[in-house]
């Protein structure tokens, strides 16, 4: 990838996880002109990148900073980064550790989503409380499909709906088995219950 094709593939990325733009179904393609490039102050940024990572490392260090909530180049941080790539290269033992916090803290697992009186349910509080991960909430959005009834019960308009478009952005990036989640949060559940 050169220095050019890591900005453009850093622009398609802010827009997908800023914005309506989908990454995938434009396959990154986005209408960036080389001057535009050429006139950046931190063009220097995407050519350090382009010499030290191969494609996929690139488009992965992009992705483990704007799940994390950086928008800007400059911001961007290697240690973002290697914390991603923990969870990602340890995913079923992360989504099966996160599975028992949230499921020895309830009485049932559905408990872990109801939303009463419109408030975050358990799941919710438990992923902004830094107690799981956000690809947790991923995995149980690929097995349950839960956001959606979210959208509709949580009230607050603040918070929520961030998390769920992030969630929504995010998960394409996530290539799982659903199937295979489904059967370890089935064991997890009978497990604990």
């Amino acid at each position: 990838m050169t220095d050019y094709e890591a900005y453009q593939n850093y622009l398609a990325m802010k827009l997908h996880f800023g914005g309506d733009y989908d990454f995938h179904k434009y396959n990154g393609k986005v209408s960036a002109t080389l001057e535009s490039f050429e006139k950046r102050k931190d063009k220097y940024k995407f050519v350090r990148l382009s010499k030290k990572l191969s494609d996929p490392q690139i488009l992965d260090f992009y992705l483990a900073n704007f799940i994390r909530g950086k928008e800007w180049i400059g911001d961007f941080d290697q240690k973002n980064w290697m914390a991603h790539k923990k969870i990602v290269q340890s995913l079923q033992y992360f989504y099966e550790n996160d599975l028992e916090k949230l499921l020895t803290t309830s009485d049932n697992f559905d408990i872990l989503f109801k939303c009463k009186d419109g408030n975050h349910p358990k799941l919710i509080k438990a992923y902004l409380g830094k107690k799981i991960t956000l690809e947790t909430l991923v995995i149980l959005e690929k097995v349950l499909q839960y956001r959606k009834s979210f959208d509709e019960d949580i009230k607050e308009k603040f918070i929520w709906p961030k998390v769920s478009k992030l969630i929504g952005k995010y998960e394409p990036f996530m290539q799982v088995s659903a199937r295979k989640y489904r059967m370890i949060t089935l064991n997890k559940v009978q497990e604990c219950f």
